[in-house]
């Protein structure tokens, strides 16, 4: 007999939990009424029911969709809080990490993703570093994307073996 997913109750408890949040019938924390408020809560009914269910492509859905809703609900309260496209980055890495590190897969991919994150959001002081060696960042700065494209097609022309994973 085939077992019923809690997927329905959960997002079900999550649209209910968020409608009334953004009511105002109670006022927990500022900025409850916000969409990402919305994609923390769905987030958190697909990590529920990824985990308990041990379905690991809910349960990575639910954490890049909690990690999603933080940062935009986090951003605007906090100055220090890195942009849009290094922490998005960040949290699909996390994500992927989180999700399939027990069972060791694309822990490779899910480091490196958080690595590139990590450069993109130190990159300016980096690169004041590199200038106070005296050492000329010009081309470096006009012309690393191209590098990250570069070794990105090699990646994806190369055939791989099968050893890998």
């Amino acid at each position: 007999m085939k077992q019923k997913s809690i997927l329905f109750p959960c997002l079900l408890l999550a649209a209910s939990v968020y409608a009334w949040l953004e009511s105002g019938q109670a006022e927990l924390f500022s900025g409850q009424d916000q969409w990402p408020v919305l994609l923390m809560l769905l987030g958190a009914a697909f990590v529920y029911q990824g985990k308990k269910e041990a379905v690991t492509p809910h349960f990575f859905i639910g954490l890049l969709l909690f990690g999603i809703g933080l940062h935009f609900f986090a951003k605007p309260k906090w100055v220090w809080w890195p942009d849009d496209f290094e922490m998005l980055l960040f949290m699909i890495g996390f994500s992927l990490l989180v999700s399939t590190v027990q069972k060791k897969e694309y822990v490779y991919e899910a480091v490196s993703m958080i690595c590139f994150s990590l450069f993109l959001y130190f990159f300016k002081q980096i690169m004041a570093w590199l200038e106070s060696a005296h050492i000329p960042t010009a081309l470096l700065k006009e012309y690393w994307p191209f590098v990250f494209i570069g070794i990105s097609l090699l990646l994806l022309l190369i055939k791989r073996k099968k050893s890998i994973r």
